[in-house]
């Protein structure tokens, strides 16, 4: 199994590992801001979980295409997606994870 790390603060507090099986979608929100979402992570709603990604003005689209490649390519168990205590991303068009919300 695949998971995928999320941080979204410079003290490594704040976040979050999720099961790469869990991704129901991408969302491009705006030209400079991409929503991965995630289902079944134990809450009773069905879109559980979103982290809102900032990422380089128009570069939404490979933003997107780097993280599924990163879902469906390569034999890492464990992939950072957006580390912004180490300064850490998948794509060069990521600049920062500016929110992780999971629902109850």
């Amino acid at each position: 199994m695949k998971y995928l790390y999320f941080e979204t603060d410079g003290d490594g507090s704040d976040g979050v590992c999720i099961p790469a099986s869990s991704v129901v979608g991408i969302d491009c929100a705006a030209n400079t801001a991409i929503i991965v979402y995630f289902a079944d992570l134990g809450g009773a709603n069905s879109n559980d979980g979103k982290v809102t990604l900032t990422v380089t003005a128009n570069k939404t689209k490979e933003a997107a295409e780097d993280i599924a490649k990163a879902i469906y390519q390569g034999a890492e168990t464990f992939v950072t997606i957006a580390d912004d205590q180490n300064s850490e991303y998948v794509s060069s068009h990521i600049t920062a994870c500016a929110a992780i919300v999971l629902a109850a």
